[in-house]
C-alpha cells in the first residue's frame, strides 16, 4: 500500500507541475541564454534596451539561461514544462526521504505535501527561482542530517549563479548556528559558524565577484527605499494578506495547520525550526512571490512535528493509508479536470497541459512587424518586452521590459507619464526617436489613453489591431508605404469574425469607434447570452448615446442572473440621474458602493450627485476617493479643483487644474 501511494504521489506532483505556461519571462531567458551560448560571453552590462546604453546589468540567473536555452533549442515547450516538473518533484521527494529516512513514517509527510502542492500551484512557473527551491530543500536536508556540510559552499556556488534567492543559503545556516549559540552548544555552533563564513565566500563566486554577491542586499534597499519601485510596479511583491482570503486559501491553511503542529510539539520543538519557521513565513508575508519558501520548509517541519510529539507520535499510520491514496487521487482529479485552477481563482486560460499560451504576448503583432519588413525603433508596452526582446533581438531593442531591478525608479515614472501625458510622450518621441508604438489594450486599460491619443493624433497611424495589441507607425518617409497600404479606415469596416472578441470591442471604446463597440457586444450576447461584460459594456453605450430604455432592459435583464454585481446597479443609478429621476439614481449608486466599494463608476457619479445637492464634503470624499483609483482623469481633476476653489482651498485647487491641463495635453 506504501508503494501504491508513493507512486500516486510522484503522479501528483507530475500533473501539477504540468501547466499551460501563461508568464512572459521564459521568452526572455532563452533569449538571454541564446546569447551566452552563442558568443561565450556573460553580459556585464545591458543588451537589450535602446533607451538604457550601458546600463549595468547583474545577470545573476545566467546559469539558469544557458540550462533553460539548451532544453528549449532540444525538446521545446513540452521539454521546458518537464524539466519544471522534475525540478518540484525533486524538492518535494526530498522531503519525503528525509521524513522517511528519520521516522519511517509517510503518513504526515503525505498529507503535508498534498497543502503544500495545492499551496504552490500559484507559483508553478517555469522561473530561474526553481533552482532555488530545490537548494533551499537540499540545504535543510544536509543540515538536519549533519552529514556532507562540506557540500553547502559548492553547492552555493552553483546557487549564487542561478538565482537571487541564493542569500537563503547562508540565511539557512545562520539560523541553525544562531540556535546552537542561544542553546549554549558552542562545538556545534563554531562548526556551523565556519560553514556560514565558507558559503558566505562562495557567493562571491560568480562574474560580477562583490557586486553579484551583494545583489540581493542591493534588492531589497530599493524594495524598501523611497520610492519603493519594485512594490509598486510588480504584483507578485505585494503582501498576500492584501488580497482576499480565497485568493491564497491553500497556503493560508498551510500556514495556519503547520502553525498548530508547533502548539502540539511545543516541549520538543527544536529552536532552529522555530527560527526558520518564523522567519520563513516572514518572508511570505512580506511578499506573494516569497511563499514558496515558506511553503518548502513548513511542510518538514510540520511533519517534524508530528512524527516528535507526544499526541501525536504513536499513532498507527498503516490505518490512514486508504485516505492518504484517496485525497492523492481526488487531488490528480483535480489537476487533471483543471477544477483546482478555478477553484483557486487562476487564469481562465490555465490547464493541465503542455502548451504555452500567447494569450499575453503580441506574436500576430510582431509577426505583422516581420512579414512587412517594418523597420525602426520600437516603444512598447511594459509587459511586452520580455517576447519583443525574443522575437526581434538583435535586429531590434525594446524600450522597456518588466527587469524592474535594472533601471531606476526615475525611468519607469517615465514611461508611465508617457503613457499618460502628451507632452511627455512628444518629449520621449523626439528624445529616443521611435517610430513604432506596439502597445497592449486588451486585460487592462492603463494604457487607453495613450491609445486614443495616437489613434486621434495626425502624424501616427494605426495599422494593425488584434484582440492584445494596437501598432500606430509615426508618419514618417520610412512608414510611408506601410501607411498607406495598411493604416486602418474604420469608416468603411465591417465585423470580422476575428472581430468578435470582448477585448477588441473594448478597444474600439478606447478609440471611440462606438458603433463598432456595439456591434461587437450584441453579437457577443448573441452567442453567450449571459455574458456579463458585454451587457455591462453594452449598457453604457446605450446611456452615453441617450438610449436610457434599452440600458435598463438590459441591466435588468441581468441583474436576474447576477444580482449582486455592483457594476449593474451602477450602470442603472447612472441611466436614472441622466433620465432625471435622481433619487432612484442615488439608491442605486450607494448600493453599488456598498456592494464594492471600489467600484471607479459609483464613486465618480455619486461624487457629482452630492455636488449637485451642495454638499461638497461628501462630494469631496468620493473624488478624492475616485482620484486614488483613477488619477489619470482630467475632467475628475477639473471637478476637484472647483470643489478645493469653493472650499478656499486655492493651492490644491491650482495642483488639480494644472494636473487636468497636462493630461489634455494644454
Amino acid at each position: 500500500m506504501r508503494l501504491l501511494i508513493l507512486l500516486l504521489l510522484l503522479t501528483l506532483l507530475a500533473i501539477s507541475q504540468i501547466n499551460t505556461i501563461l508568464d512572459s519571462d521564459p521568452w526572455f531567458h532563452i533569449k538571454a541564454g541564446e546569447h551566452i551560448v552563442k558568443n561565450l560571453n556573460i553580459p556585464k552590462t545591458d543588451i537589450f534596451y535602446y533607451a538604457l546604453e550601458n546600463l549595468e546589468w547583474i545577470d545573476h540567473e545566467w546559469f539558469f539561461q544557458v540550462l533553460f536555452y539548451l532544453v528549449f533549442v532540444k525538446f521545446g515547450w513540452l521539454g521546458i514544462n518537464v524539466f519544471k516538473a522534475i525540478i518540484i518533484s525533486l524538492c518535494f521527494f526530498i522531503l519525503l526521504f528525509f521524513i522517511t529516512a528519520k521516522y519511517n513514517k509517510i503518513i504526515y509527510a503525505i498529507l503535508f505535501i498534498l497543502l503544500s502542492v495545492l499551496a504552490f500551484g500559484y507559483r508553478s512557473l517555469p522561473r530561474p527561482e526553481i533552482f532555488s527551491y530545490l537548494l533551499l530543500c537540499i540545504f535543510f536536508y544536509v543540515l538536519e542530517n549533519e552529514r556532507m556540510l562540506s557540500l553547502l559552499p559548492f553547492l552555493e556556488v552553483a546557487w549564487v549563479n542561478l538565482h537571487g534567492y541564493f542569500i537563503l543559503g547562508p540565511a539557512l545556516i545562520f539560523l541553525y548556528y544562531l540556535a546552537e549559540l542561544i542553546s549554549g552548544n558552542q562545538r556545534k555552533a563554531k562548526r556551523l559558524g565556519v560553514l556560514f563564513v565558507l558559503t558566505c565566500l562562495a557567493c562571491f563566486i560568480n562574474p560580477y565577484f562583490a557586486k553579484g554577491a551583494f545583489y540581493p542586499v542591493k534588492i531589497l534597499r530599493d524594495f524598501s527605499g523611497p520610492h519603493k519601485t519594485y512594490g509598486q510596479i510588480v504584483a507578485e511583491l505585494i503582501m498576500p494578506i492584501t488580497v482576499s482570503f480565497k485568493g491564497y486559501f491553500f497556503f493560508w491553511i498551510l500556514a495556519i495547520l503547520s502553525s498548530i503542529t508547533f502548539l502540539i510539539n511545543l516541549k520538543k520543538a527544536r529552536l532552529h525550526h522555530i527560527l526558520i519557521f518564523l522567519g520563513s513565513f516572514t518572508a511570505s508575508y512580506i511578499a506573494a512571490r516569497n511563499m514558496p519558501i515558506f511553503i518548502f520548509l513548513a511542510m518538514p517541519l510540520a511533519a517534524i512535528n508530528l512524527n516528535e510529539a507526544k499526541l501525536t507520535k504513536d499513532i498507527p499510520e498503516r490505518r490512514y493509508y486508504p485516505v492518504a491514496a484517496l485525497a492523492i487521487m481526488i487531488c490528480i482529479y483535480l489537476f487533471i479536470s483543471n477544477k483546482y485552477y478555478a477553484m483557486t481563482h487562476q487564469s481562465a486560460l490555465r490547464r493541465t497541459e503542455f502548451k504555452v499560451s500567447d494569450a499575453f504576448i503580441p506574436s500576430h503583432a510582431c509577426d505583422f512587424l516581420e512579414d512587412n519588413g517594418i523597420k525602426g525603433r520600437i516603444f512598447n508596452s511594459f509587459d511586452f518586452g520580455h517576447y519583443l526582446t525574443y522575437r526581434f533581438y538583435p535586429e531590434k531593442r525594446i524600450f522597456i521590459d518588466a527587469r524592474t531591478e535594472l533601471y531606476k525608479y526615475d525611468f519607469y515614472q517615465l514611461y508611465k507619464n508617457a503613457i499618460h501625458y502628451p507632452d511627455t510622450w512628444e518629449q520621449l518621441q523626439k528624445r529616443y526617436g521611435f517610430d513604432i508604438a506596439l502597445v497592449k489594450h486588451g486585460f487592462s486599460g492603463s494604457i487607453r489613453r495613450l491609445i486614443r491619443y495616437l489613434y486621434n493624433h495626425k502624424e501616427w497611424a494605426l495599422v494593425y489591431y488584434d484582440k492584445k495589441s494596437v501598432i500606430f507607425l509615426h508618419d514618417v518617409p520610412a512608414n510611408k508605404i506601410a501607411i498607406e497600404k495598411f493604416k486602418v479606415n474604420f469608416r468603411k469596416k465591417k465585423l470580422e469574425n476575428e472581430d468578435i472578441n470582448i477585448n477588441i470591442a473594448m478597444f474600439f471604446e478606447k478609440i471611440g469607434e462606438y458603433r463598432l463597440a456595439e456591434q461587437v457586444y450584441i453579437k457577443l450576447l448573441e452567442k453567450r447570452p449571459k455574458f456579463l461584460e458585454a451587457a455591462n459594456n453594452l449598457s453604457a453605450i446605450y446611456i452615453d448615446t441617450g438610449r436610457f430604455d434599452e440600458a435598463l432592459d438590459v441591466m435588468f435583464k441581468f441583474l436576474k442572473y447576477y444580482p449582486k454585481r455592483a457594476e449593474l446597479y451602477a450602470n442603472i443609478g447612472t441611466a436614472y440621474l441622466r433620465m432625471g429621476l435622481e433619487e432612484d439614481g442615488l439608491y442605486m449608486l450607494e448600493r453599488a458602493a456598498r456592494l464594492n466599494p471600489y467600484l471607479r463608476q459609483a464613486s465618480y457619479m455619486l461624487g457629482l450627485v452630492y455636488l449637485k445637492r451642495g454638499n461638497r464634503d461628501a462630494a469631496l470624499r468620493q473624488f478624492i476617493k475616485y482620484k486614488n483609483m483613477d488619477p489619470f482623469d482630467p475632467g475628475a481633476r477639473r471637478i476637484l479643483g472647483d470643489i478645493y476653489k469653493e472650499k478656499g482651498l486655492l493651492n490644491k485647487a491650482e495642483l488639480e487644474y494644472n494636473e487636468a491641463d497636462r493630461l489634455e495635453g494644454r
